[in-house]
């Protein structure tokens, strides 16, 4: 079978010579598997290998191997924010590609392309719609880790922190309960961090967590099985509402995680990236 393989190899590169410029990162039979996958004769997760799922404050990072090239993804846990697919060759430690999709989930797109890879489109097409359908992939795998009970012990959490959110007509209707379970987890994640909001935001938290939402769900609850049926559309509009006021929060949660990062970019840059020759001089002397 080696055999067969090796000649495969040497056919493939006397007739299309460009494989030989990414068959160090990539060999010809997983870029063959690749295609065969978006063409949807193969399942991606055929030789599927995760290492590694760890949950952040807004998203999941989910390290992996398929066919033996390793790849990370980050994963929301809102549509608010950008997914991202890396992909790194053999070895792992050379990044081939990084692909992102956009807010409306439609689009997915290099942000980085190994020039080997950019030089052939169909290389580069090849990566670029692998990682969208290894994304979909992985996503439905978090959502059904999360959906699986490994995590239901911050249910009762939420029940003890959002006292008063309990809504009865929900569980009989499963697209609104899901929607309202998001925005419950959502909410209990900024109430935790409520002391680096601004004083403003703190008391439009704390008024929607013990007022207005506990309000809403009985006078919601008083109405008659009819109107509450016939208010469901209602009463979707005003959960998105809600969730919007806490996207809000998430997004400057998220910028200000970012502008940490850039400050401490910035200052391991100026400390340990020296190029003054005299600054070595110096460093010498104090040893």
């Amino acid at each position: 079978m080696e055999n067969l393989y090796s000649a495969l190899e040497n056919l493939e590169r006397t007739f299309m010579p460009h494989t030989s410029e990414y068959q160090r990162y990539i060999d010809f039979h997983t870029m063959r598997d690749m295609k065969q996958v978006i063409k949807g004769k193969h399942p991606v997760h055929f030789d599927l290998d995760i290492k590694e799922l760890a949950e952040m404050n807004m998203r999941y990072i989910l390290d992996g191997f398929w066919k033996g090239v390793f790849f990370t993804a980050v994963i929301p846990t809102s549509n608010t924010f950008k997914a991202t697919i890396e992909m790194y060759g053999k070895p792992p430690q050379m990044l081939l590609g990084r692909f992102e999709m956009g807010k409306e989930e439609t689009s997915f797109s290099p942000t980085f392309l190994k020039e080997e890879f950019t030089r052939r489109k169909g290389l580069g097409d090849t990566l670029r719609d692998f990682s969208k359908i290894l994304y979909a992939y992985v996503n439905s795998y978090v959502k059904r880790r999360e959906t699986s009970g490994e995590e239901n012990t911050s249910d009762y959490l939420e029940e003890a922190i959002l006292e008063g959110w309990n809504f009865p007509f929900l569980e009989n209707h499963p697209d609104l309960h899901k929607e309202w379970k998001s925005l419950k987890k959502r909410t209990v994640q900024q109430l935790r961090r409520i002391e680096e909001l601004e004083i403003e935001e703190q008391y439009a938290l704390e008024t929607m967590k013990n007022k207005d939402v506990p309000k809403f769900i009985q006078s919601f609850q008083r109405l008659s099985e009819v109107n509450m049926k016939n208010r469901k559309d209602e009463l979707l509009e005003t959960i998105y509402d809600l969730r919007k006021f806490i996207e809000t929060l998430e997004h400057k949660e998220e910028e200000s995680y970012a502008h940490n990062f850039a400050r401490s970019k910035g200052i391991i840059a100026s400390k340990y990236n020296k190029d003054d020759e005299s600054y070595f001089l110096q460093k010498e002397k104090d040893v």
